[in-house]
């Protein structure tokens, strides 16, 4: 397919003021914990691709270790790598 699947990507923060002047917050971002698949990446473990033979017109040429004749292709990935993760903060306002 030309198209990526659709996707969300959800983010929850919740901030609690203490006093005038501080603040705590914390929050989870990808709250469904999307990630694109994990082959996602042809050949990640080679971006530079040194570990593929190429011909004189520059098309890549298929060897054992690459018989589909990939090179390196972020190109397909269409959302974050990261997964769910949280954070907590403290914040500080110095001007009103």
């Amino acid at each position: 397919s030309d198209y990526s699947p659709w996707f969300s990507i959800q983010n929850i923060q919740l901030t609690q003021p203490l006093g005038n002047r501080w603040e705590i917050y914390g929050g989870v971002k990808n709250l469904l914990n999307f990630v694109p698949p994990a082959n996602g990446i042809a050949r990640a473990f080679d971006p530079f691709d040194r570990g593929v033979a190429f011909a004189e017109d520059g098309s890549v040429i298929p060897t054992p270790e690459n018989p589909n004749a990939l090179t390196f292709d972020p190109s397909y990935m269409f959302a974050p790598n990261q997964g769910i993760r949280g954070f907590l903060g403290v914040r500080f306002t110095i001007l009103d």
